[in-house]
């Protein structure tokens, strides 16, 4: 992948585009997420990891699939895994370590390396950086293996992949997601050098079909509130997927501090639909239990309707014109490990 052109854009973010969505339950009782739940290079990192990052404990859980048609960086298309709360550990101002739980996106696939860069770091330290520094001069600078540390943005796990989209006659629209990462898996392991082009394998594939004659409606994220639900995001520091004295992997920088974010998802016309959640291009197998389930390239397994317990058929909804809001977080230095000891 060529790096040329990526450009650092700090929040905040106002975006537009369509959104499809289904929400559904994951249980605690859950003691391991699926394989499905992280990318490669953030499921072999802290990022993942209960002791570090906080225990999975389930709650209201979203599947996005999003086209934006507007955003800083242009457009792009978007998947995203948020597998429901997490609890966390927080040191406030006194030094006292506080137990708290927030929704958290564990895996997120993007369409070009932009929003990708920008989504896990971009924030600039602007002291560091300097009103002199021509292009050439900060290309270099974020190419050095000795890059000062970033400020997070959102902490955002993106990783690149291909979109593939149908658009039927019956007013239908399906889409498939090969990702660029699920390529980076070997038998000796994650490697960022294999994440320079979109696997041959379907990672993800639905169909998005209206409901006849039902009527469009308003809908904002925001009144999650009035029902006692908080949707802010908290997202753990990211792992570096950059390769030393080289180009590839330029787009996954790691952070070192946690975010919290409120993202604002609005419409003045949101439609009920049906979303087919079969991922029928995999060979079928069945669990010891004897769920069915579907294994993709280099072994991922994946449920036959992608996530444990999910039927092939969910209600689903359509945001046309949306707006996407995505203000600058709120960062902090993890615990100290002596703190609270």
């Amino acid at each position: 992948m060529n790096d040329e052109h990526i450009l650092p854009v700090p929040a905040p973010w106002k975006l537009k585009g369509t959104i499809y969505f289904l929400s559904f339950w994951t249980s605690k009782r859950n003691d391991e997420l699926p394989t499905v739940a992280y990318s490669p290079l953030e499921a072999t990192s802290s990022f993942a990891s209960a002791v570090t990052s906080g225990q999975h404990i389930g709650g209201l859980s979203q599947i996005q699939i999003i086209r934006y048609t507007d955003s800083p960086v242009g457009a792009y298309d978007e998947l995203i895994i948020c597998p429901g709360y997490f609890a966390y550990e927080k040191q406030d101002g006194k030094g006292i370590i506080k137990k708290l739980k927030n929704a958290r996106i564990t895996r997120i696939y993007v369409s070009q390396k932009n929003t990708c860069w920008n989504g896990r770091a971009s924030k600039l330290n602007l002291i560091m950086l300097g009103s002199m520094l021509d292009f050439i001069s900060l290309r270099a600078w974020l190419q050095s293996s000795n890059i000062p540390k970033l400020v997070p943005d959102w902490n955002i796990p993106k990783h690149l992949a291909r979109f593939e989209w149908v658009h039927t006659a019956d007013g239908k629209t399906k889409v498939r997601v090969y990702p660029y990462d699920t390529a980076a898996l070997s038998d000796d392991g994650y490697s960022t050098i294999s994440e320079s082009e979109p696997s041959d394998n379907v990672f993800f594939q639905a169909t998005f079909q209206p409901m006849r004659w039902a009527p469009s409606f308003p809908l904002s994220f925001s009144w999650l509130k009035y029902m006692g639900i908080d949707a802010s995001l908290v997202q753990p520091p990211l792992p570096d997927g950059r390769q030393r004295d080289s180009s590839v992997g330029e787009e996954l920088p790691g952070t070192r501090q946690w975010c919290q974010v409120l993202p604002g998802l609005s419409t003045r016309r949101a439609t009920l639909g049906w979303i087919d959640m079969s991922q029928s291009s995999y060979d079928v197998a069945h669990c010891s239990d004897g769920r069915d389930i579907k294994k993709g390239g280099n072994n991922e397994i994946k449920c036959a309707n992608f996530w444990p317990g999910l039927r092939r058929w969910n209600m689903g909804i359509l945001m046309q014109n949306a707006d996407i809001n995505f203000e600058e977080g709120l960062h902090w230095d993890p615990p100290s490990p002596h703190v609270g000891a």
